[in-house]
């Protein structure tokens, strides 16, 4: 969706971090081969676009173009360190269905390491059955798994 807004929006550019806590998670997600069955509620415009068939028609498989995957590093990331090896400060983070892991205590933690890298007016998404109601964190609700940092 990035790549498609890119190239209606002279001078946008974009890039992203996917991060795992295991190296295997990560070796997959680099590889960038899917089985078709979970691509196919992406439109058949964007499929013929940035997909490629395996070339093995038995095994059913599509791998992302390479031009999509230049535009993602991956890290691991381990969110109960005390500092992340990140250096990026980036305008929008996904953070879903990670925190029912953590205590409240651990998800404050968490949630203020990640706001360090979340630039100003950065919003910061959550899973739509958590909740960061009641934390010390700076960023404001705006919608239901909504948060952006102030300017």
């Amino acid at each position: 969706m990035l790549s498609e807004f890119a190239l209606r929006r002279s001078g946008f550019e974009h890039t992203i971090l996917g991060t795992d806590i295991s190296t295997r998670v990560l070796d997959l997600a680099k590889s960038g081969i899917y089985d078709e069955e979970r691509v196919e509620p992406v439109p058949m415009g964007l499929r013929s676009k940035y997909l490629l068939r395996s070339r093995n028609a038995q095994r059913k498989q599509v791998r992302i173009v390479p031009e999509l995957r230049g535009r993602i590093r991956f890290h691991r990331l381990n969110f109960m360190d005390a500092h992340y090896p990140v250096k990026d400060v980036f305008d929008v983070i996904f953070f879903r269905n990670v925190m029912i892991y953590f205590d409240r205590a651990t998800q404050e933690a968490v949630i203020q390491k990640l706001c360090e890298h979340l630039a100003p007016g950065g919003y910061l998404f959550v899973g739509h059955s958590e909740s960061l109601a009641g934390l010390k964190i700076p960023v404001e609700c705006i919608g239901s798994a909504i948060h952006r940092k102030p300017q």
